[in-house]
């Protein structure tokens, strides 16, 4: 790369990626369990970015997401309320393009 070149990252690419995922498009979270996590590339999956630049709430978010669906789960579950498949939006940061109707129902 010449000197002052800009380089953009796409995490939306790079996380659909067809030589760094099987199936990429798939919606796949077995992907992140134990014992699958450990063969993911480490620059494959950048949902906070990297480097100097990476988000210095990184931490805090995962551990804010874990908490809130622990709590929320224990006591509903959820399930499609029609057969709206939800499509990607990417903005800032990746969103549906509309809202995902759910039912809630208690354990």
């Amino acid at each position: 790369m010449p000197a002052g070149a800009v380089v953009v990252v796409s995490p939306w690419l790079l996380h659909r990626h067809k030589k760094l995922w099987d199936n990429p498009s798939a919606f796949m979270p077995q992907r992140f369990l134990p014992g699958a996590r450990e063969n993911i590339e480490r620059f494959a999956y950048l949902p906070f970015g990297a480097g100097p630049r990476v988000c210095i709430g990184a931490s805090f978010a995962m551990q804010e997401a874990m908490i809130v669906l622990a709590s929320v789960l224990r006591n509903v579950r959820f399930s499609p309320a029609h057969a709206h498949e939800p499509r990607p939006l990417l903005r800032i940061t990746l969103r549906p393009d509309d809202r995902i109707p759910l039912r809630v129902y208690p354990v």
